[in-house]
């Protein structure tokens, strides 16, 4: 199970690095055509917000795998023993629901979005959308199998 975290996290670098460096260089694009040639892009802005949502969903996932996503620890770094992992269970349990619902939701947006497109790009809007289910599931994934790792540690680390 470790094994398949650390090539869906390095997968997930890859592909939040390279969303970034688009990113990056469509901005880059929209600054110089507008400010050298007085023309800007009309795509360019579109674009960029689109690789930034996506950038945001999948570093999303990244997060819940590594516990860096916003939590309130003071009450779990008091705690130990059964009752500190009782608490990481229900947490988890909780960030599973919201996940559930994420992909629900984004598989709706999915089918939503099957019948619009984007207007500068003409990019068929569910390709937008696609994210959101993908990220829930990666985020499902991460905590079902953290929660699995952190009952069947021995001890209280």
């Amino acid at each position: 199970m470790k094994k398949l975290d650390n090539i869906l996290v390095k997968t997930l670098y890859y592909v939040c690095g390279l969303l970034m460096f688009l990113m990056v260089s469509v901005v880059t694009a929209q600054v110089i055509s507008r400010y050298l040639f007085n023309s800007p892009f009309t795509w360019t802005e579109e674009l960029a917000r689109y690789t930034f949502v996506w950038v945001s969903f999948l570093g999303m996932a990244i997060a819940v795998k590594y516990g860096s996503h916003i939590a309130l620890d003071m009450l779990a770094r008091k705690l130990t023993g059964i009752s500190r992992k009782s608490l990481m269970v229900f947490n988890n349990l909780l960030v599973l629901v919201f996940s559930g619902i994420l992909t629900y939701s984004g598989f709706e947006f999915v089918k939503l979005g099957a019948r619009q497109t984007s207007p500068s790009l003409s990019l068929p809007m569910d390709i937008v959308y696609l994210v959101i289910p993908i990220s829930g599931i990666l985020l499902i994934y991460f905590v079902l199998s953290e929660t699995i790792q952190n009952i069947m540690k021995k001890g209280d680390e």
